[in-house]
C-alpha cells in the first residue's frame, strides 16, 4: 500500500483542467476522486476516507467534530478554495491534522470580477434577451429593459479580500460606494482614493441600488439578510451574492422579489448545493443562478491547484506550510 493516500473530496475542478496537478500528486502515491453528499455526516464522511491520509477539499462537506472523532490518521486538509467555514479547526488540531487554505488572493479578481458580471447579465437581462434570438424572438427586444449603474449607490456587505475589490470596479461608475465591515483591513488611504464611505448596515441598505455580500459567514453573519432586513431597502434594490449562500434567507428573498421590493437576485453561492432545477429561484426571471464557478478562470485555477499541490509536497517533505493556521490557534 502506498505510504501516502490522497483524497480529492468535491472538487470538479481539481485536475480536470489542469492534468498536470493531478499527475504531480500521482507522483507522491495513491489519488482518488470523491463526489460526496454536501450534507454527508462527519462519521460517514470518515468511514468513506478511510486510509486516506491526505485530502484536497472543497468548499463542501464538512469536515466536523464528528468526522475527527471517527477519522484514522490525517496528515492534512488542503482546502482547493479560499475560507475555513467546513472545517473545525479546533478538531482538526486536536487530531494532528494541518489545515490550509489557498491564498485569497488567488481569488480576488477572478470572484469580484464575476460579481460584477454576474450582476450586469441580470440587470441589463442579458440571458433571456439571448435567449429570445435563439428561440427567433428578435422582435421582442423591447422587453428587455434594464437599468444602468453610471451615477448609482453601491453598496458592499463585507469589504475584505474579495469585497474591496468588488468596491474598486464599482467605482468606475462614478457614483458613491459604500462599505459595512466591522473591520474593514483597508490600507491607509484606500477609502478616499477609491471614493469609498464606511457606513452603517442600515445606512447601506437604505441607500444602495446595487448591493454585494461578500462577508465570510459565521454565527452573527448567518441570514443576515432575511425579512426584516429587505424591509429597509430602496424599492427595486439589486443584490448578488458570491460568497456565501445562508448569508440571504432564501425564503425572504424570493418573497420581497415576487413582492417587487427587489428588482432582483444574482447569485454563484447558495445555501444548499448542488442547486437542483425545482429550486424556486430558478422559476422566475428576476433571479439568475450560477454553480459555484466564480473562481473557474484559466488563471485563478492554475493558481488554486499549484497550492494544493506545494502544499502535499511539503508535508509529505516535511518542509513548513503557506497559510497553515492549526498552528496560530
Amino acid at each position: 500500500m502506498a505510504k501516502y493516500r490522497i483524497a480529492v473530496v468535491n472538487s470538479s475542478s481539481f485536475g480536470q483542467v489542469f492534468k498536470e496537478h493531478w499527475q504531480a500528486l500521482e507522483e507522491i502515491g495513491e489519488v482518488e476522486r470523491f463526489m460526496l453528499p454536501t450534507d454527508i455526516d462527519g462519521k460517514s464522511l470518515a468511514e468513506k476516507l478511510q486510509g486516506f491520509n491526505v485530502v484536497v477539499a472543497s468548499v463542501t462537506p464538512n469536515f466536523n467534530q464528528e468526522f475527527f472523532d471517527n477519522k484514522d490518521e490525517l496528515l492534512l486538509i488542503s482546502r482547493h478554495g479560499i475560507g475555513y467555514n467546513n472545517v473545525d479547526l479546533a478538531a482538526a488540531k486536536a487530531h494532528g491534522t494541518k489545515v490550509t487554505i489557498v491564498s485569497p488572493l488567488v481569488e480576488r479578481n477572478a470572484v469580484a470580477e464575476n460579481v460584477l458580471a454576474n450582476l450586469m447579465a441580470l440587470v441589463r437581462q442579458t440571458v433571456p434577451a439571448g435567449d429570445a434570438i435563439k428561440a427567433d424572438h428578435y422582435e421582442d427586444r423591447a422587453r428587455f429593459m434594464g437599468n444602468q449603474f453610471s451615477g448609482k449607490t453601491f453598496g458592499i456587505i463585507g469589504a475584505g479580500n474579495i469585497g474591496s475589490r468588488v468596491a474598486e470596479l464599482f467605482g468606475i461608475f462614478g457614483g458613491p460606494v459604500l462599505i459595512n465591515d466591522p473591520d474593514p483591513k483597508a490600507p491607509e488611504g484606500w477609502l478616499e482614493n477609491n471614493n469609498v464611505q464606511r457606513v452603517s448596515l442600515d445606512e447601506l441598505l437604505e441607500r444602495a441600488d446595487y448591493i454585494s455580500l461578500n462577508a465570510s459567514l459565521n454565527d452573527d453573519d448567518y441570514h443576515l439578510i432575511d425579512a426584516a432586513a429587505l424591509k429597509k431597502v430602496k424599492k427595486g434594490v439589486y443584490f448578488v451574492n458570491h460568497a456565501r449562500g445562508a448569508l440571504i434567507d432564501e425564503n425572504a428573498m424570493l418573497a420581497a422579489v415576487e413582492a417587487g421590493q427587489v428588482g432582483g437576485y444574482a447569485a454563484d453561492t447558495m445555501e444548499v448545493e448542488p442547486v437542483r432545477a425545482d429550486h424556486p429561484f430558478l422559476k422566475n426571471e428576476h433571479f439568475l443562478i450560477t454553480p459555484h464557478t466564480s473562481a473557474y478562470t484559466y488563471e485563478c485555477l492554475h493558481g488554486m491547484g499549484e497550492k494544493c499541490v506545494s502544499d502535499v509536497q511539503n508535508i509529505v517533505n516535511e518542509r513548513p506550510l503557506v497559510r497553515e493556521l492549526t498552528a496560530k490557534l
